[in-house]
Order: structure tokens, then sequence, then C-alpha cells
């Protein structure tokens, strides 16, 4: 699959790594490794005393735009409540190389300080904690070029496979301010956005929420598109070519309404080609089967009564601009992916740049899901593809803080927000083993964090509420932790006995000593159906044994992949016949059959004493005096791994077994 990234990639006119996760190449390809001095300075210091007094409830945007050139004019009108006790000062960012026509407070003609990017107005008197109020800016001017997690903030170009120019905006991640004046906190999302375009009359304007009306002005055309649901800075978008239009449906599950509009504007040239159609539009029309899917594991797609979207904009990528993705080219991933976004980014956004584990890592969760249920061929190597990645350096975390939230690099690194935010995600269902309960708290935490912002201890809260699991030892472990585990793995059978050692090591020890973790072993037999074993791996060395009919062929760690690691092994080893973990009285003790539904026998034992059932905490459920032959009843334990431990009549521990109860 990541050579056929390659291949279509330069068929129109750039390359895509077949190392690096595609969005993720994108989004950083012309950033840089650090955004430059003046975002430093002007947009990327939240803490900004005046934009923090108030809250932005309505944009509307009234612009005027060609295909044919970056230049922007029009008019930006804010409608906002004063959060603070007072509010002496309003500010917002406008890039300085816009020329500021007039600006009108609640209806007045006022004027403004500039200082570099940022733009004060001060009002004839100040407002009060809850007064709403109105400033409306008129400008003119060329944004910049670069400072975009891909590209520009506001970009023109022509497409290196079609011809086509096309202007466009990608604002992520802090760089809306090049092309309209805003307030770049992501905590305070704008409860509702218009965004009017002008444009000439052979073009087509894509942007959020839904197209209410095109009018006829002069010999040009105004697109009218209106948004109600809430919406972050950088989420706001315009793509401005000659397009066509194709619409798909989509019907979710319990869908309050009869459809899902999936608006597409294409290329005019393209939509007809049959090299498009062959290569592109086959993979566009699967969408509804997607969005349908994902609705199903997270909720209904938030945006219902809107649309879903795509605009298409000559850049190496995908954008998930809310209900309206811009892309530079369909595939079935990249489609998947920017999809999940409008969960996972749009719906519910990073409380800060430092936790884009929340939009980046889940989307990227959602090409797992989507090749596990929908492309399950692909499952398999899409898994294998993100942990050999996260596997090719030693360490990395997916936490970051301070500079680090100015450096695109960093944000957007393929390696470890991308494919090791991703692949946990997929190890934490496995932690959780329970599937209803782990999609239904997704679901929840999607309904409880909608339409506003979410930081990774958010999530782990809900996650611990929803699921009574805490998390924490997972995410010191894979998310603030460094490194992975290696299991060199040994095995054995004997008569009906299958013994398998597991010593792990990590690849940076200083950071994550053990990776305490469930582990799946699958025992392939002879003359008996494969089984697969679950137990958790909690010391550097752990000793199993499985009382299994037939004769073991094979033994395999992880078979589904479940968890980032490499495997030594596993080997045969015919001197392994468990006595590591006993004294040669307990050599041949037998305690089955491992795993278990109901009961376990305890067999080959010769002296007195007692047993003992423990949790792996080591607490203890229930203690019996020991006799050959005795049965132990689990039937009213619930799933999970038990120590089962013997000890003499002196009370001395001799052997200690972990039992599979399913």
């Amino acid at each position: 699959m990541k050579q056929f990234f390659i291949l279509l990639a330069l068929t129109i006119g750039f390359t895509v790594s077949a190392q690096e996760h595609f969005c993720s190449k994108a989004k950083k390809a012309m950033a840089g490794n650090h955004i430059s001095h003046q975002h430093r300075s002007a947009s990327l210091m939240p803490n900004i005393s005046h934009e923090l007094k108030y809250d932005v409830k309505f944009v509307h945007m009234m612009l005027n735009l060609e295909r044919t050139t970056k230049y922007v004019s029009g008019g930006v009108k804010t409608v906002a409540t004063v959060t603070a006790s007072a509010l002496d000062t309003f500010a917002c960012l406008l890039h300085e190389n816009h020329t500021i026509d007039s600006i009108r407070f609640n209806g007045t003609l006022t004027t403004c300080t500039r200082v570099d990017s940022m733009v004060k107005v001060v009002p004839a008197a100040p407002l009060t904690n809850g007064q709403s109020f109105t400033v409306t800016i008129w400008y003119k001017g060329m944004p910049p070029v670069g400072g975009s997690a891909i590209g520009s903030g506001f970009s023109q170009g022509t497409s290196g496979a079609w011809g086509n120019q096309v202007t466009w905006s990608l604002s992520e991640s802090v760089v809306a301010y090049h092309w309209w004046p805003c307030k770049q906190i992501l905590t305070d999302k704008i409860d509702s956005s218009w965004v009017y375009v002008t444009t000439d009359s052979i073009n087509k304007v894509g942007s959020n929420g839904l197209l209410k009306n095109v009018v006829t002005v002069g010999n040009k055309k105004r697109y009218e598109w209106q948004s109600r649901i809430p919406i972050d800075y950088y989420l706001i978008s315009v793509a401005v070519a000659k397009y066509k239009e194709y619409n798909l449906y989509a019907h979710p599950l319990y869908l309050p309404g009869d459809s899902i509009l999936i608006q597409n504007y294409i290329y005019d040239n393209a939509i007809n080609n049959t090299t498009w159609i062959n290569s592109q539009k086959v993979q566009l029309n699967k969408m509804p089967q997607v969005l349908e899917f994902q609705s199903k594991m997270f909720g209904m797609y938030p945006f219902w009564n809107e649309k879903y979207g795509h605009s298409m904009a000559p850049f190496s990528g995908g954008m998930e601009h809310q209900t309206m993705t811009s892309l530079g080219f369909f595939d079935y991933y990249i489609d998947a992916h920017e999809l999940g976004h409008q969960w996972w980014g749009d719906n519910v956004t990073c409380k800060g740049w430092g936790e884009i584990w929340i939009n980046e890592g889940f989307a990227s969760y959602s090409e797992h899901l989507t090749a596990q249920y929908l492309d399950a061929g692909n499952f398999a190597s899409n898994l294998n593809s993100a942990h050999t990645s996260v596997m090719s350096q030693a360490g990395g975390s997916i936490f970051f803080t301070g500079a680090d939230t100015l450096n695109a690099n960093r944000i957007f690194d393929s390696r470890l927000t991308y494919d090791k935010g991703g692949a946990i995600i997929h190890t934490l269902r496995f932690e959780t083993n329970n599937d209803s309960l782990w999609f239904n708290t997704l679901r929840s935490f999607q309904n409880t964090y909608k339409n506003s912002t979410a930081s990774t201890v958010d999530f782990m809260n809900h996650y611990q509420a929803q699921t009574g699991i805490n998390p924490t030892q997972f995410f010191n472990q894979w998310y603030y932790g460094q490194g992975y585990p290696t299991f060199t793995v040994k095995y054995n059978f004997v008569g009906n006995t299958c013994f398998i050692k597991s010593t792990q090591a990590t690849s940076v020890p200083s950071s994550v000593p053990l990776f305490i973790t469930p582990m799946e072993y699958k025992i392939t037999r002879s003359g008996a159906p494969d089984t697969t074993v679950r137990v958790t791996h909690s010391n550097t060395i752990e000793f199993y044994s499985f009382n299994l009919l037939g004769t073991v062929t094979g033994v395999t760690c992880d078979p589904n992949n479940w968890v980032i690691n490499k495997v030594v092994g596993p080997s045969l080893d015919a001197t392994l016949i468990g006595i590591e973990e006993t004294e040669s009285t307990f050599a041949h003790i037998s305690i089955g059959p491992n795993p278990t539904r109901n009961s376990v026998s305890i067999n080959n034992v010769s002296i007195e004493g007692k047993v003992e059932i423990c949790d792996l905490s080591g607490k203890k459920l229930s203690e019996k005096e020991l006799k050959d032959g005795m049965s132990i009843d689990l039937g009213n334990y619930a799933s999970g791994v038990y120590f089962v431990k013997l000890s003499d009549k002196n009370g001395k521990e001799k052997y200690s077994q972990k039992i599979v109860k399913q």
C-alpha cells in the first residue's frame, strides 16, 4: 500500500515517502523545522491577556478571491462576548502584509494600533462581563509564504497532473491570521461561521457547512456557505477553482435524517477523465461505506445535519477542514484518515498542540479499524507498517511540551504522533479486553467532549470512569515513556503440558525498564485445534505452562499484533520443562486444564500443604488444603489471569503457576 502511494503521487507531480505517514509527510513538508520568529512572537503566544477576555460566538467572512491569485480583499465580522470582569482592549491577529481599510466596533468607525501582526482596538468605554460586541475589519493584501503545516496558510498553485489553477487555505496549525483577522486559541471554538466568497462566475468555492445560496453579482458569483456548528479557527477553509460537483450519499444506522450528503468538488477537466475515474473515483465511491462504518464505531457522524465533502487542491496530502476536507488526490486510506478527523480533531479538538495525539493518533487508528473491518486483507500489513516505523528508532515519546509545540516537525512527527499514536490506541483496546466496552467508551468520549476540546488527561479520566480500568500505568509506559519491548521466547512440550519461557528486554530501559502488558501466544498443535492464550507479562522473565491435547508444533508471540514489540524466536528448547520455577519435588506437577472455563485439577503432588488462588496483584482470593488430584472451581471468577500458589505445611511457597480463566 505504501508503494501505491508513491506511484500515485508521481503521476500527479509530488512524492510521498514509503516510510513516512502520508499525512505527516504532507503536513510538515514545507513548514521547516521551526515556525518563524514572527509566528512565535505574534501568533503562538496563547496567553495574550486581551484575547483571553472574550469568547468568539460568530464569524462572518465576506471575501473576494480568485483561483489565479492569492490576493485577499474583503471584511470579517466577529461577534463575541466578554468573559473577564472587564474588557478595555479588543485584540486579534492579522498578518502585517494586509492593509486595514477600516474597522467598526459595535457599528462605530474606529481606529486601531498594530504591532507586528497584533491588532488592538480600544472601545469608547470598557465592556463588562457578559456583554456582547461586534468588530468588523475590512482589509486587503497578499498572504505571506510558508508557516503552515502544509506549505502556506493561504496558497495559489497549479495542479501538476491536471493543470488546474486553485486558491486554497490551510491554517493548521497557527496561520489562520495569514488570511483573516482571528483569535488563534484552540479552546475558544467559534459557535457558528459564515464564509461568503465572491469570485469569477466560472469558479466554484468550497467551504464549511451548507451552501445556502449562490448569488450573481455583476459578472461574478457569491458563494454563501453557512455552518451553525462550533468550529476551531484553523478548520475554517476556502478552496477556489474550476470545479464540477460530484455527490454521494451515506446512510448510517440510526441517522435522524434520510441521508448524509458527501459533496465533492472535483477539477472540471478531471471528473470525466478515464484516468481519474479508474484511479481515484473508484476510491472516492467507497466513502459512503467508510462514513457509515466510522459512524458505527465512533458514534453518528457529528456534522450529519450539514454535510461531508472534499475540495481538490494541489498539495501532497489531506487537511481535515470541518465538513469539507481539502486534499490533493483520493485514496482509500487517506480518505479514511481525513474522515476520521471529523470526529477526532474537528468534533473533539486537541486542547493544545502538544495534545495533537487526540487528533492524529485517533485518525491513524481510524485507518487501522477501516482496514480490519472493511479491507481485512491489508489489516496485518497496515499494522506491521506502523509498528516497523515506531521501532525504526529505539526511543521517542508521544508526549512533548515547551518549545516542541512550536516545532512543526515534532507536532506532525510520522513515527510518534501518527504511527505510535495510532498503534497504542490499538493496544489500549487490547488492554480493555472488551470490544463492547471499548467502543462505547470512544462513543461516550465523543459525546462528552463534542464541539469542544480535550487533553490526554481528559481521555484518561474518561476511560477510567467508563471502564473501571486505571490507565495510568499504560500511559506511563506507552504515551509518556519511550521505547518498546523485545520478547525472547522459548517453548517445549512434555506430555500434555506446554512450557513457555518469555524474557523481556526494553529498548530504552532508563525510561521504561519493563512493559507490563497483556500478551497472547498462539500454540499450534497436531491432533488438536490451534489455541491462543492470553497472559500478563509482569516480570522480566515469565514462565507459563498449559495443559493441552495434541502435540505442539509451534508457538507465535502476539499473533494478532496487538502490541508494539520485537520477538526473538520462539524457539524449541528441549531443556525447558518448568523446573526453573520450582524445586525438584514439584518438577512433575500438573495443574490444568489451562486455559480453563470452569475448574482446574492439581495432580502429581506428594507433600502436605495448602493451595491459594490469587489475582495478579497478589491478593488472596481463596485457600484450600493441598491434596493430590484435587479440583478447584473457578467458574465464578471473572475472565483473566490468576496465580495458583502451592505451599508446604510450614507455609513456605514452593510453586506458582499462572492460570488463564476464559
